[in-house]
Parts: C-alpha cells; sequence; structure tokens
C-alpha cells in the first residue's frame, strides 16, 4: 500500500532527470528550434527560429512566417552559418520541421552532425518580451542584444564576454566606465563551467522523480500539438497524449524506442519526460490486487 501511495505521490513531479551537454568550446554544440505561433505581426511572422551557443549561450533569433523545414535550413544557412562557421553538431527534437531528409542534407553538406534529442525544448525566455507586442518581431534585436550582455546564471558571465572576450558596449557603459577586470583572460576554466553544470543538474532534478519503464510496458506520448492558421487546426483542442505504445527497447540515459501497440511499427525514440503509463482495466485490477495482498 506505501508502495502505491508513494509512487502516486511522486508522479506529482515531472519525470526525468537531466543528461548535460558539456561542450568544451564555442559553436561545438548549437541548439535549434521553434518558438510559436505567436500573434502574427503585419509582416506575417508568427513563429521564432533560435538557434543557441551550448558553451557560451550566445543566441540568433529569425522571425519567421512559417515552423518549416525549408524556412529552418534556409535560416541556417544565411542565419547561423554565414556569421560563426558550422558547428560541430546541431541538437534539436524531433520534431517534423528538424527531422526531415532536407534538413539532414543541408545540415550534413556543411559537415555538421545532426542529432535529434527527445525531449521537448521549453521555450526560450525570447517569448517573454515579444508576447507583449504585436509587432514583437521589430523588437528582436533589441531582446537579443540584452540576452548577450547580461550574464547568465551557468556560466556567471554574459554570452558576449564568453564569446568574444570583451563586454557589448551599451550607453550606460559611458557613464559607468566598466573595468577591464577579465580583459587579459577572457576564458573559463572548463572546471569551473563543469562545476556550474554539475550544480544546473541538481537543482533540476529536485524538481524531477526517476521513471524506469520495462520492455513491453504500455505508455503514452505528449503530443505537444502545433496550432496551425491554413487548416483551421487549433492546438488547445487537440488530445494531449497520442497511444498507446509498447516500450520495445530501452536505450541509454533516459530515452526509450516506442512501437504502435495496434499496428507494431516503430514509433521513433522518445525521451521519458514525454511519456505516460497507459492504464487498461487489466492492469488497474492487477494493481488493486497486488495492494490488497500487501496489507
Amino acid at each position: 500500500m506505501m508502495t502505491t501511495l508513494k509512487k502516486h505521490i511522486c508522479q506529482r513531479k515531472p519525470a526525468g532527470l537531466m543528461v548535460p551537454i558539456h561542450p568544451q568550446r564555442p559553436w561545438e554544440y548549437a541548439g535549434v528550434d521553434y518558438v510559436g505561433p505567436l500573434p502574427r505581426t503585419p509582416n506575417g511572422n508568427a513563429y521564432i527560429l533560435v538557434f543557441v551557443d551550448y558553451f557560451s549561450k550566445w543566441i540568433e533569433v529569425s522571425a519567421v512566417k512559417e515552423a518549416t523545414a525549408q524556412v529552418a535550413a534556409n535560416k541556417f544557412i544565411t542565419d547561423f552559418f554565414a556569421r560563426h562557421g558550422a558547428p560541430s553538431y546541431l541538437i534539436s527534437d524531433r520534431g517534423t520541421p528538424f527531422a526531415s531528409d532536407f534538413v539532414e542534407h543541408i545540415v550534413s553538406m556543411l559537415g555538421t552532425e545532426h542529432r535529434c534529442i527527445t525531449s521537448y525544448h521549453p521555450q526560450t525566455n525570447v517569448t517573454e518580451g515579444v508576447n507583449k507586442h504585436t509587432s514583437w518581431d521589430k523588437f528582436i534585436p533589441q531582446i537579443c542584444f540584452t540576452l548577450h550582455i547580461a550574464p547568465h546564471e551557468s556560466t556567471g558571465r554574459s554570452p558576449s564576454m564568453t564569446l568574444y572576450g570583451r563586454e557589448l558596449e551599451a550607453p550606460l557603459d559611458l557613464v559607468t566606465q566598466p573595468s577591464n577586470d577579465g580583459m587579459d583572460d577572457p576564458g573559463i576554466p572548463y572546471p569551473e563551467c563543469l562545476k556550474a553544470s554539475r550544480q544546473e543538474k541538481h537543482y533540476y532534478d529536485l524538481r524531477r522523480h526517476q521513471v524506469s519503464y520495462s520492455i513491453g510496458d504500455l505508455v503514452r506520448i505528449k503530443t505537444h500539438a502545433r496550432s496551425e492558421a491554413l487548416t483551421n487546426f487549433t492546438a488547445k483542442l487537440a488530445p494531449l497524449y497520442a497511444g498507446p505504445y509498447y516500450i520495445s527497447q530501452r536505450l541509454p540515459d533516459v530515452n526509450y524506442s516506442l512501437t504502435k501497440a495496434d499496428t507494431g511499427e516503430e514509433a521513433g525514440v522518445f525521451h521519458v519526460v514525454t511519456l505516460q503509463p497507459f492504464y487498461t482495466w487489466a492492469t488497474v485490477s492487477s494493481n488493486k490486487c497486488k495492494a490488497f495482498r500487501s496489507l
């Protein structure tokens, strides 16, 4: 009985502990994700495409009209590669815009390895500024500049200092005249970054609980549907979960390979945070019997 009660209580915390990435140089790992849909602007933009450097936390942001593979590939070349070169690894989720052969071809052509992670990325804090304006796409440069000069919690320095070894000058600097402390040695020692990463993992894991599934378990998948104006599809009315699926393979860290329960077709690889147990009358009755026997 106590085991069942503890299992019920721990479900209040989301599943899945953090598996951190430890880059050792700028643009070794770059992440990409779409944010939106947002209120459509007079220019027709409704999404934000965000690229982020895992090492320095520097971001590149583009306002776009639609969240497609073609847009992502084009912006990767014009707004990212042309400024910073090709990253060693491009990290994205398994959403339709990124899990396409077209994106895979463009990325590999530049010598970058595309890695699709399975967890669904939370929206970046860029949206905190843009959601307040109907013409939010006009304010993206100012928002990015603010994020570039603000100290980041995980590094203790601003992205501009970590990436370029200097702070970007702002109008206030003409009054305050910032010191040159740290300018001779802009690099952040790797052990310091590792310590910050471990601390971030510690606090992240406090809000999570460890979940483990066995081969053959039934689960359902969080859908993360996005609204589409062209098809009159509203995400708020879409089911939150899809399924059921069978656990077919346990992969390293917190990933699982799934197959569709009705057809047996492979469904892909998913992060544990997107999964929930799928209960049938048989499993519910079995759990009740086990709880009764433990009394």
